[in-house]
């Protein structure tokens, strides 16, 4: 690993920025088609089922284009068959799974590592484009 992942923009404590920060314009996507997809695996243990329905109810699920699906159910049969084994899985399997997760960008931590950050979306335009020109009205009145 290269060491930890880099926090949020917003998190950091240097004041300095590389010359190249804000340079790049980000890449936005329409949202995919969703429909209900099935996992595909008889009996799933009970965290592999919740993993499914969590992604698939996640902001990134949007961005997945049917290759990073399959993938995924790929990735959680894998998990599946580690987690409903007669042993625990080794830390080697374990290793192996997480990596397969990390590939997909699941977690933020390794989204930031390639720059890649989810925001929440912000507030309406035109409700704080109306809250400053009342401000503005505001400051403009003569107190009688």
């Amino acid at each position: 690993m290269p060491g930890p992942a880099p926090k949020a923009p917003s998190k950091r404590r240097r004041a300095n920025v590389p010359k190249s920060y804000g340079a790049a314009t980000p890449t936005t996507a329409p949202a995919a088609q969703s429909h209900d997809r099935e996992l595909g695996i008889d009996d799933p243990h009970k965290l592999i089922a919740d993993m499914w329905t969590a992604v698939q109810e996640s902001v990134e699920a949007r961005f997945f284009s049917e290759a990073d699906w399959e993938r995924l159910r790929f990735e959680l049969w894998n998990a599946n068959q580690a987690m409903t084994g007669p042993r625990p899985p080794s830390g080697h399997a374990w290793g192996a799974i997480q990596h397969g997760l990390n590939e997909l960008l699941l977690s933020p931590a390794i989204k930031r590592r390639v720059a890649i950050e989810v925001k929440p979306s912000g507030p309406d335009e035109d409700a704080v484009a109306a809250v400053s020109m009342l401000g503005k009205y505001r400051q403009s009145l003569k107190p009688v």
